[in-house]
């Protein structure tokens, strides 16, 4: 073991796993003596270095994060990149049209050359990880105000980041806060460009189940694609060219055919997003209100504007699918969140530990000393915010993610546009907006936004003032009249002219400017102070319990997770669970029974099946070497006690020797909580296995070259 390895490892000690075996989403690199023996004490049979290492090819190096939302994992030597159908959704939909319709029939590239590029789309591979926190925290005095504080940690951030050199093969860093600010750590990447699109399933299949079936066990669903990565000829990053050649990994993942059964180690490799499990209870009551809340309720008017239109065309449905899955993702979580952090009785949870802790620092002089009223400034400061965080929420989900038109002026406008030309900027950016449909969802969730925000001055002031002035307070008449008038609701005449100085009068750059004026407001009255509190909070947690050992909260930074693959058995009372539900696998039964035996109109929706899709799954003619040797069937999906959360999307589910068994895809509805308290009863992470991936690829894409590429255990 080379000695920067066991500096990483002394760096992260701190971070190392509590007794519960499936809990946690650990810094790669912390293979800790404890952390090793409940590894191998669950299963994993290779060794740490193997597993990770910055000195020689290890599985770390074959996991990818997939445009900074998603992870995925390399399955040749030619670059092949496997991770989620939902991860790559945005460019196989951008690749789709009336007359090639990949979303609904599913895409497969013959040869290389049919591969298809996606602009905008990267990888990244994580380098290496350095701890920094003396360099950043040492200069900044105790003294500083809250915003000089944040202030002087961006410059002293950047200055680090400076010196990672960028110009060297894509190599860049970024630095991660952890613990809230307790820590920081410098993560060195490198980048690569030329990412191209080689396979997906029918929509059919990559989201069967659709909004029904979201955050639900039993599922079928087989979520992946496929992508490859190129690079120039000497291997190095390059922006896409025609001579770019497939990539050469350090590592590649081998494939199982093994598959899992109940008590099988289990672990994930990739980048989850965002937990807060040290949240206070009044931060988790915030979440649910100022968050939560709004989103769901905002994102429903929006929603249902969206499908109806998305159900009168085959135009529309492609124009608007991408964005129709992004919204309705986090708008069904939403609910999902609110209801299990409701069911498990977390805030009396969180209440009872803060008690806890008050009463700690009342009966400890150094704790009363360094802690002292700190829980009843961060409930003064919540308070404070309620409003504002609930307004600025509103205005971001109503206003800035509303109309994509007015999200196309406001963002341009601040100079977001790109160096392109602005008809290019154009042509682009209406591929995928249909005006009559931007113009009902504007229309919607302005009238909602006017009737609700609690701030009154966060409604933007040209468009009241019009409203009430020259349109009799109807949000319809002027609506109506500035997509008639607007230069931007006719994309045919806009592309024409040279950008926005052409367009100073018009009452929609009017508008995007009004929404830019009052993004700049709520920005001005943004309160952070609640974080200062929350981190001391942590602290006093940690400090509290010294003797327990905690994890950091995900940042999407590369993670391990493990557990075993376990069915859902909860206790009577805890759940109304199906008997099918209980179930480790599901099967292409399973899967049938849900399309054949649809009753309302979502489920027909979202269970309805091509009809070359029906009839293959319906023959059940699969290859024999992905049939399950145990029950003799396909194997879809199945369960494993590992944590989750967005970002892991597209992660390598892997088994004891580090072979790909799956790709992890969703957690469980009863524990959506799980990204502010995990519950290791309820939590369960939702995998397609990778056998039903390969019988896709396989069987009814014919795309055997694939199959061809891979190393199959």
């Amino acid at each position: 073991m080379k000695k920067s390895f066991i500096a990483l490892v002394a760096l992260l000690s701190l971070f190392t796993p509590s007794a519960h075996a499936d809990e946690g989403m650990w810094v790669m690199g912390n293979i800790s003596q404890r952390t090793d023996s409940i590894l191998h004490s669950l299963g994993l049979e290779i060794s740490s270095e193997e597993l990770y290492s910055t000195d020689h090819p290890s599985l770390n190096n074959a996991v990818i994060q997939l445009g900074g939302f998603c992870s995925g994992v390399v399955v040749s030597d030619q670059g092949l990149v496997f991770t989620n159908h939902h991860c790559g959704f945005d460019a196989i939909q951008s690749h789709s049209s009336v007359k090639h319709d990949y979303l609904k029939n599913g895409f497969f590239a013959k040869t290389l050359k049919d591969e298809l590029p996606n602009e905008g789309l990267y990888v990244l591979f994580h380098l290496k990880t350095i701890d920094v926190t003396d360099h950043i925290l040492g200069q900044i005095p105790d003294t500083v105000s809250d915003e000089e504080r944040y202030r002087l940690m961006d410059s002293l951030s950047n200055q680090i980041v400076e010196t990672v050199d960028y110009n060297n093969d894509g190599v860049y860093g970024e630095i991660n806060a952890f613990c809230k600010g307790s820590k920081f750590f410098l993560s060195v990447y490198q980048k690569y460009d030329d990412i191209r699109l080689v396979a997906a399933p029918p929509q059919c299949l990559g989201k069967y189940g659709g909004d029904t079936d979201n955050w639900m066990w039993p599922r079928q669903t087989c979520d992946f694609s496929v992508f490859r990565i190129y690079a120039g000829k000497d291997n190095r990053p390059a922006e896409y060219s025609e001579d770019n050649v497939p990539y050469r990994p350090k590592q590649y993942a081998h494939v199982s055919l093994q598959g899992v059964k109940e008590g099988d180690f289990a672990m994930t490799l990739g980048y989850p997003g965002s937990t807060d499990r040290y949240l206070s209870s009044e931060g988790i009551w915030n979440t649910m209100r100022c968050t939560n809340d709004v989103r769901y309720q905002v994102r429903t008017i929006k929603l249902d504007v969206m499908k109806a239109a998305m159900k009168t065309s085959d135009e529309l449905r492609i124009k608007y699918a991408s964005k129709q899955a992004s919204s309705s993702n986090y708008w069904k979580y939403s609910l999902a969140q609110n209801t299990a952090l409701d069911n498990l009785k977390v805030l009396d949870e969180k209440r009872a530990l803060e008690a806890k802790v008050q009463a700690w620092i009342d009966s400890d002089p150094v704790a009363h000393a360094r802690y002292v009223g700190m829980l009843d400034s961060l409930k003064a400061t919540y308070d404070r915010c309620y409003d504002f965080t609930k307004s600025a929420n509103m205005f971001s989900e109503s206003l800035l993610q509303g109309s994509d038109i007015l999200q196309f002026v406001a963002f341009s406008s601040l100079g977001r546009g790109g160096n392109k030309p602005f008809g290019e900027q154009v042509e682009e950016t209406y591929k995928d907006i249909d005006v009559p449909t931007d113009k009902a969802i504007l229309n919607a969730l302005l009238k909602n936004y006017i009737q609700n925000v609690p701030i009154k001055k966060y409604i933007p002031s040209v468009m009241q003032n019009k409203i009430d002035s020259l349109y009799n307070g109807s949000v319809d008449a002027y609506v109506d009249d500035m997509y008639a008038k607007s230069v931007f609701a006719r994309p045919d005449e806009l592309k024409q002219l040279k950008g926005f100085e052409d367009v100073a009068d018009d009452p929609m750059f009017e508008a995007g400017i009004d929404i830019v004026s009052t993004l700049m407001q709520v920005r001005a009255d943004n309160e952070r102070a609640t974080g200062k509190y929350e981190h001391l909070l942590e602290d006093a947690i940690r400090e509290m319990n010294h003797e327990n050992e905690y994890y950091p909260d995900a940042n999407f930074t590369m993670r391990l997770s493990y557990g075993l693959c376990e069915p859902i058995n909860f206790a009577p009372g805890t759940t109304d669970l199906k008997e099918e539900a209980r179930n480790l696998i599901t099967t292409p039964q399973s899967f049938l029974n849900k399309h054949e035996n649809a009753s309302t109109d979502e489920e027909k929706y979202d269970y309805q099946l091509i009809d070359p899709v029906y009839k293959w799954m319906k023959k059940g003619k699969f290859s024999q070497q992905y049939i399950d040797k145990t029950t003799g069937t396909l194997p879809l999906c199945f369960l494993t006690t590992n944590d989750i959360t967005g970002g892991n999307s597209g992660s390598g589910m892997y088994n004891g020797k580090g072979h790909l068994i799956g790709l992890a895809f969703d957690g469980n509805w009863e524990a959506m909580s799980g990204d502010l308290k995990f519950d290791n009863n309820l939590q369960r992470c939702i995998g397609v296995d990778i056998r039903w991936v390969l019988s896709v690829l396989d069987d009814y894409l014919k795309a055997k070259r694939l199959i061809n590429e891979l190393t199959l255990e």
